[in-house]
């Protein structure tokens, strides 16, 4: 569904299978330009969507907002964090978190959104790359930012259905620039640790003792263990087991393997084991995960 009017509009596209493979489905995106003391928000969005200013809304996925001209302010969370948005800004709408946002009726605003859901999202809230307590993108790449938003607008316009792929990925695209380092310190930093995600990600089905990577990359593995910590929310061990969790859905999705088979190619050291660590992270057995997986596919 896209509703156009001038250069605003906004579309809904419902999951693609490839795009979950992918690890990001582009759900909406949208363009609309607010004029001075213009009613908002409009009331033309689906259900679930729409929202009264003041009750707020809750939406189950990721939305990345931008606004590229105008100012106004958004609420977050349900100790109403409140924060001004100017210009050049962008925040971050978290599933199932409470928010309301608005216009100054004085200036209006121009605002660019999309909204994703995936396990690249789910992991960039979880490894510490999007923080609740930190939403709003106070600086970001406006160029790059902006050169972005126009492809996805251009590609939603042209056929949204047919890009959900391309605009998934450019949703991707919108997070990394976003989430990047914002000093060469944090640079040096990030990159040390994201050569050991990496790392972990490529051998997350060995029996590689954590101390190991530091060895490998030598540094300390003490300062390693804090700072990936710190960098990621979790430590290295917990990582390493939500990567596998990961990958034993694409492989319970994508594969006919069995529960021991996908078990015993993970690293987990039986099938009971794997069923008890995916059931406390998923809320479900392995086996349940498959068949609602069959289901959802047709």
């Amino acid at each position: 569904m896209i509703a156009d009017s001038d250069q605003n509009y906004f579309c809904y596209i419902p999951e693609d299978r490839l795009c979950r493979t992918l690890g990001c489905t582009l759900q909406s995106s949208g363009y609309t330009r607010i004029g001075r003391h213009a009613q908002y928000p409009a009331k033309v969005h689906p259900e679930g969507h729409v929202f009264d200013f003041r009750q707020g809304r809750v939406l189950r996925a990721f939305q990345i907002v931008y606004i590229s001209e105008g100012k106004g302010r958004v609420e977050l969370g349900r100790d109403k964090q409140l924060c001004d948005i100017q210009a050049g800004q962008a925040f971050v709408l978290f599933p199932d978190v409470w928010h309301r946002y608005t216009p100054d009726p004085i200036t209006g605003w121009h605002e660019h959104w999309i909204e994703c859901k995936g396990y690249a999202f789910d992991m960039a809230y979880s490894s510490g790359l999007l923080e609740r307590n930190r939403p709003i993108f106070r600086n970001p790449k406006n160029t790059a930012v902006e050169a972005t938003f126009k492809e996805i607008h251009d590609l939603a316009r042209e056929d949204a259905v047919g890009n959900q792929a391309v605009l998934s990925m450019l949703g991707l695209k919108l997070l990394a620039i976003l989430t990047g380092p914002r000093s060469d310190s944090q640079n040096s930093s990030n990159r040390l640790i994201n050569t050991v995600r990496m790392l972990i990600q490529e051998r997350c089905a060995e029996t590689q003792k954590m101390e190991s990577f530091a060895d490998e990359l030598n540094v300390s593995y003490s300062n390693l263990r804090r700072s990936f910590r710190a960098s990621t929310g979790m430590s290295m061990k917990e990582y390493q087991l939500t990567v596998r969790i990961h990958k034993a859905k694409e492989m319970l999705d994508n594969s006919g393997l069995t529960v021991k088979e996908v078990a015993g190619q993970l690293g987990f050291s039986s099938a009971f084991h794997f069923s008890s660590q995916f059931s406390k992270a998923v809320g479900c057995p392995p086996s349940a995960w498959r068949s609602r997986s069959i289901a959802e596919q047709g």
